[in-house]
């Protein structure tokens, strides 16, 4: 139904669960990341009113920060729990012997923003602080952040070493940030995020620390004390791994993981269909811009927690919002990104 339905490998993931050779259109909306707050709300905001009832696919009905009836009761639209995409890759790859050996020490992967949205935050002084704790790490920036000068050289004249999981409509992200995690010893972020429950969830140790990072205009749902007062096991040294992971699994859906049949039932995979062709390549564009531009009000009330994007974003890179060909492959393996060397 829209782009964001194929970011950072999901649908390439999902699809080689289902047993397809690749991915094809979804007739609703699947979440892309882990929230703190209603996936109704942060992801579906632009777009809830348009998919068919019921398909509103998220992560899990299990999360700590939220849950189904109060969703459903604030933004009067209920969703589907079908499991995180990471967990349907890291199953695939862990049956098929594919984890790869504790290579990296440290793996730190900082709270990032886009284009679109900034995150305010001290760069230079996070990866000094790393340095001084850890010694060199390899460090994953968001590709937006690869972009930005300030940031790359913030890390690479601190003495670490940079890569990235490339771009989010390449279906092999998922693939990179799961070697990622899995060859760490330890991952370490700035802010309880995506990729600690990634880390969590596979047995990875993890540990919160640094100037913490917030996107630019959200104080209440996403500020260090409200984190760690939902989720207080990550920032506890004395937290078990076991108890991390179990914490990860409920967050990422693992109890909502559906059969490979059941997969392709619940997305509308059985067979080819020209609806959710149509949204994606016409409907869903032309809706979202509409809503962003503040021509067409959200049915659910401003997305992100209530911070209002300036359309002039918006303006700026159109082209972030228009869809592309569906993805040509599935994921089952991890992907080794490619490292720099630092400079200092």
């Amino acid at each position: 139904m829209d782009i964001q339905n194929h970011f950072y490998g999901h649908s390439a993931a999902y699809a080689a669960h289902a047993g397809l050779s690749r991915p094809r259109h979804i007739g609703g909306l699947v979440q892309h990341g882990w929230t703190p707050i209603t996936p109704i709300a942060s992801h579906f905001a632009d777009l809830a009113s348009s998919a068919p009832a019921g398909n509103l696919f998220v992560w899990s009905h299990e999360a700590r920060g939220w849950n189904e009836a109060e969703s459903a009761k604030e933004t009067g639209f209920t969703s589907t729990a079908i499991g995180s995409p990471f967990l349907y890759l890291y199953d695939l790859v862990r049956r098929s012997g594919g984890i790869p050996p504790k290579t990296l020490p440290v793996v730190v992967i900082p709270f990032h923003g886009t284009r679109l949205v900034e995150v305010e935050g001290d760069q230079r002084a996070y990866a000094r602080e790393v340095f001084e704790k850890e010694g060199p790490a390899v460090v994953c920036l968001h590709v937006d952040d690869m972009q930005r000068e300030d940031i790359v050289s913030a890390w690479t004249e601190a003495g670490h070493r940079i890569t990235t999981a490339g771009e989010r409509r390449d279906p092999a992200f998922l693939a990179r940030i799961l070697w990622l995690v899995t060859s760490a010893e330890k991952v370490v972020s700035n802010r309880l995020a995506t990729a600690l429950m990634y880390a969590a969830a596979v047995g990875t140790p993890t540990e919160i620390y640094g100037p913490h990072f917030q996107i630019k205009g959200i104080a209440e749902t996403s500020s260090e004390e409200y984190l760690a007062r939902i989720w207080p096991e990550f920032y506890s040294a004395d937290t078990d791994q076991a108890t991390l992971t179990a914490l990860a699994d409920a967050e990422l859906g693992r109890g909502a993981m559906r059969t490979p049949t059941g997969l392709r039932q619940v997305l509308g995979w059985q067979s080819p269909s020209p609806r959710p062709a149509f949204d994606y390549w016409a409907g869903a564009p032309i809706e979202k811009a509409l809503t962003v531009l503040g021509i067409k009000k959200r049915e659910v009330g401003e997305v992100v927690d209530g911070v209002k994007l300036n359309p002039l974003e918006f303006l700026k890179h159109p082209l972030e919002h228009l869809p592309d060909p569906l993805p040509r492959t599935v994921m089952r393996r991890v992907i080794k990104p490619e490292i720099a060397q630092p400079t200092r």
